[in-house]
């Protein structure tokens, strides 16, 4: 059971993260009602960006926070779908390995792996590449990549992340790695972070047995 305090930090995040582009929609409404500024047409285009960053936002949001994440109507090419909406906003790109389907992997995976690239884009604060890959060998395991200029998790998201983490200790800024953990061990997956190189870093999560191609 997901304590109180969890929910109320997961909430203060989602909020954060949409506050921005509902704000510049604002912003964009009051240029366009004031005709002295000469700049509908520009006012216009940011509203709408930014109304279509809010709504990736929480469509994203409500399938990795949310109980609407665990069976999704079109399944993992929904996920990548909405993966792609999200994280534009965040000047990431996303490779998808065409591995990365049913069976291979479940569609009900589709909520870790969610959780997974919203945590690995902020570790990219420049901007970068996302990759998400399966690894076959061993026990299979579903892998994200990151990797950009100035990659890395910062300390405090880390500790959020760590099997021990107290929730005492949580604040927004790291709840979702605690989240993300306990989304992994829910579907019955080990979570690990890598640090392959300066500019790069990797989440990875194994995949039960029976699920496994």
């Amino acid at each position: 059971m997901i304590d109180m305090r969890v929910a109320e930090l997961l909430a203060s995040r989602l909020c954060h993260d949409i506050v921005g582009p509902i704000g510049a929609v604002n912003n964009g409404m009051e240029l366009m009602a004031d005709e002295s500024f000469g700049i509908a047409d520009d006012a216009l285009q940011l509203a709408a960006r930014s109304a279509a960053q809010a709504a990736a936002s929480l469509q994203f949001f409500r399938l990795a926070y949310g109980t609407a994440g665990g069976q999704v109507e079109g399944g993992l090419a929904t996920i990548e779908r909405i993966a792609r909406e999200f994280l534009e906003a965040h000047r990431c790109s996303l490779t998808w390995a065409p591995e990365v389907a049913p069976p291979t992997v479940p569609e009900s995976a589709g909520k870790l792996i969610l959780n997974l690239l919203a945590l690995a884009a902020e570790g990219l604060p420049r901007g970068g590449e996302l990759t998400v890959r399966l690894d076959p060998a061993g026990p299979a395991t579903l892998e994200v990549l990151a990797s950009g200029s100035d990659a890395g998790l910062r300390q405090e998201v880390i500790e959020g992340l760590a099997a021990d983490a107290a929730v005492e200790a949580l604040t927004p800024r790291n709840v979702h790695g605690y989240f993300t953990r306990r989304v992994a061990a829910r579907a019955q997956s080990e979570l690990n972070l890598e640090l392959p190189s300066v500019d790069s870093f990797r989440l990875l999560a194994t995949l039960p047995a029976e699920t496994q191609a």
